[in-house]
């Protein structure tokens, strides 16, 4: 075995114990009292199972790449200028609002087009108001887990797996017979933070793939040294199939692995699988199929979208790391256009790719997810960039055979801009009309679309959140074009 393998198996032994049920005590305690109430849980399981892509951006991203509707009022009250062509509707001298109010050459045009073609819809106002932080670490736990008990609860991928886990009766196949249910394309997530009081099976437990699907099952520089060895076990050990199963049951599940992430590998490596697209289609490539751009980003959401077309097992992917870097306090304009472009011509190649892709039960399932830690200031500050805010966007992609009629192809919620003009702290947040929620309403509306019937119960705080999170009502109408 080799030392990485061995290492990372002394990690998953730690990780499957907890130290902390090693030194019981306060802690403990207290975790205790935090616990997600898994035994309150109302499941019924979804007539069709769905895979969601959970893309996390790390730093906090602006919202004004999906909203610049009060761009008027912050240019007019911010501490330094806007650029005159964020003034303007596009077409007009250079202008940069789109129709509904996006950022032109911020993702805008990309972001209309998955709009017009029922891919994509924006909620414009996730607006924490409980536990008013804007700090980062609390922000992406509190994001991230679901819950703003963020010292004591686990993610929401680990939750989920949970949920799942006490009611697989109820799904149509065991999820103990599922292949790679739970995947990271981020390393260590957040999202799937352990949970001591209720420890999963091995199998459960999230896989961290990298963007090329570095295989952690190939032992392919050791490969005749361990056949041997295998070999060896065998002979020695007449029968101990019948008496370690599991032990055996391992081996052969990491060689059906193996072959298994192999094979997503190669599509990804020969782009065998990328399906054909319309002819004239802006990202179709010369042969008609679906060519990624080359940014930044590709590599992981198109190896996680590919991962989830593959194997309708995956249930549940996160992906970040490498899609972080928006912590935007300087030079703001000139980094973040580039990021949000980069991004949402990706997102757009994503989204044909699971439109288009042929399996026999379709790719209607599959439901990406976009946003992050919080929002930011609207002012520009001395630094030419943007401080922590609240309000930000949810950009959620796909999935119209797991949600309700009329969930895609909108943009839903107002904002206002409030604080002192030419003063750092202003920021949009939702008129007093316009639908909002916390964005542990965003773990709230996974597990309800995995069966939960009563989010409420896993997404509550004692102090904060007493009554827990409601999903998003998918069913709230959009609101009209921002110009004619």
């Amino acid at each position: 075995m080799r030392r990485r393998d061995f290492m990372g198996s002394l990690g998953l032994l730690g990780s499957t114990v907890g130290l902390s049920t090693l030194f019981p005590g306060g802690e403990l305690v207290r975790r205790a009292a935090a616990a997600p109430q898994l035994d309150r849980v109302e499941f019924a399981a979804p007539p069709v199972m769905p895979q969601v892509i959970n893309v996390f951006l790390y730093g906090g991203a602006s919202e004004l790449a999906g909203n610049l509707t009060n761009i008027g009022e912050i240019a007019r009250n911010s501490q330094n200028p806007y650029p005159d062509s964020l003034l303007r509707p596009v077409g007009d001298n250079g202008g940069r609002i789109t129709r509904n109010g996006f950022w032109s050459d911020a993702g805008g045009d990309a972001m209309e087009e998955m709009l017009a073609s029922g891919d994509m819809t924006v909620y414009r106002t996730v607006n924490r108001r409980k536990n008013n932080t804007r700090a980062h670490r609390p922000s992406i736990f509190s994001c991230l887990t679901g819950n703003l008990d963020i010292d004591n609860s686990p993610g929401m991928g680990t939750t989920l797996a949970a949920v799942l886990y006490r009611n697989s009766g109820a799904l149509g196949k065991p999820l103990d017979q599922m292949v790679l249910p739970f995947v990271s394309f981020e390393g260590e997530s957040t999202a799937y933070l352990d949970d001591p009081r209720n420890p999963l099976p091995l199998q459960l437990r999230a896989v961290s793939l990298d963007q090329q699907f570095d295989n952690p099952y190939s032992r392919k520089d050791t490969r005749e040294y361990e056949a041997a060895l295998e070999e060896l076990v065998r002979r020695r050990s007449a029968g101990s199939e019948r008496s370690y199963p599991a032990a055996f049951t391992a081996f052969e599940n990491r060689s059906r692995l193996e072959g298994l992430i192999g094979r997503f590998a190669a599509e990804l490596s020969t782009g065998g699988s990328l399906p054909v697209l319309p002819e004239g289609d802006v990202d179709a490539g010369e042969d008609g199929r679906l060519r990624y751009p080359d940014t930044r980003y590709t590599a992981r959401i198109r190896a996680a979208v590919t991962l989830a077309i593959a194997n309708p097992d995956t249930l549940f992917i996160t992906v970040g790391g490498g899609i972080g870097g928006w912590d935007d306090h300087n030079a703001a304009i000139e980094e973040y256009t580039g990021r949000m472009q980069d991004l949402m011509l990706t997102l757009r190649a994503a989204t044909k790719h699971i439109r288009y892709a042929t399996r026999p039960e379709g790719t209607g399932n599959i439901i990406i997810n976009v946003f992050g830690d919080f929002g930011r200031n609207v002012n520009l500050n001395n630094s030419l960039g943007w401080d922590h805010g609240n309000n930000q966007n949810l950009y959620t992609f796909g999935g119209a055979a797991i949600r309700p009629a009329g969930a895609l192809g909108k943009v839903v919620g107002k904002t206002e801009l409030f604080g002192r003009a030419k003063q750092n702290r202003q920021f949009t947040r939702p008129t007093g009309d316009s639908y909002q929620f916390e964005p542990t309403a965003i773990a709230a509306t996974l597990y309800s679309w995995f069966g939960v019937r009563n989010p409420q119960v896993l997404t509550r705080d004692e102090r904060y959140s007493p009554a827990g999170e409601d999903p998003i009502d998918e069913t709230v109408a959009g609101e009209p074009p921002l110009l004619g």
